[in-house]
């Protein structure tokens, strides 16, 4: 796959600098699992490729995988009616605001959420197209 590296390098980057905080200095960026999710079509922020589809790779800094995706469907559902740009006030998943992130076009594939109660947990969502956590993964060496 010609975009491995790149895409690679790009989700390292989402996950670093993304319009939220990414939590406590050295916290551990974790893959933590795919679920289906509403349709999204945009363009990769630092790659420039389109990505489509509704396979949607949920990533948590300084949460459990299992608190970031049980959270995942609230978000994604909230995310579905939401318009680009938009946030949530604390009331998603048991306290987190999210932003419905905008690709260059105007258009979305990503949230990025940070728990409200003053913590540097987050848990960010975005759309992949075709790419399955197996390979997510190998891209990250994980």
């Amino acid at each position: 796959m010609r975009t491995t590296p790149i895409l690679a390098a790009a989700l390292l980057l989402l996950g670093l600098t993304s319009g939220v905080a990414t939590g406590a200095p050295g916290a551990k960026i974790q893959l933590c699992g795919q679920l289906k999710g509403p349709y999204a079509s945009y363009t990769g922020r630092f790659t420039g490729q389109k990505l489509t589809g509704s396979r949607w790779t949920v990533i948590a800094t300084g949460v459990s995988c299992a608190k970031a995706m049980k959270a995942a469907p609230a978000i994604l559902k909230w995310w579905a009616k939401a318009r680009v740009g938009e946030s949530s006030s604390g009331t998603l998943a048991g306290g987190y605001t999210c932003t419905k992130e905008s690709d260059v076009h105007g258009r979305s594939g990503s949230a990025g959420c940070i728990l409200s109660k003053g913590t540097s947990q987050t848990i960010q969502l975005y759309m992949m197209g075709r790419y399955t956590l197996a390979q997510l993964k190998r891209m990250f060496g994980g």
